[in-house]
C-alpha cells in the first residue's frame, strides 16, 4: 500500500512524500509532492501538488494521521 505521510528535514520543516507503507519514513520515496513549515505564521505555510496527489488517492493511496489532522485545519 502507498502512503502519503510527512518526512522531518529540519527542525519544524516537513516534506509530504508519497512512500510504500513498509518502508521507513528516511526511506525510499516514490514522489515528493509538497512541504510543510509549522515555523511561519504568514505566506507559504503549506503546499500541495493536488494534481499529484489525487492521482495517487485514486489509485488507493492514504494520508497518513499527521498530515491528515495538518489538512484539516
Amino acid at each position: 500500500m502507498i502512503v502519503i505521510r510527512l518526512s522531518k528535514k529540519v527542525k519544524n520543516f516537513y516534506y509530504i512524500n508519497i512512500i510504500y507503507k513498509k518502508n521507513s519514513v528516511k526511506g525510499k520515496i516514490l514522489k515528493r509532492v509538497g512541504y510543510y513549515n509549522s515555523h511561519i505564521n504568514y505566506g507559504k505555510k503549506f503546499f500541495l501538488n493536488f494534481k499529484i496527489v489525487n492521482y495517487y488517492i485514486k489509485t488507493g493511496s492514504k494520508f497518513s494521521k499527521k498530515l491528515f489532522n495538518i489538512i484539516k485545519i
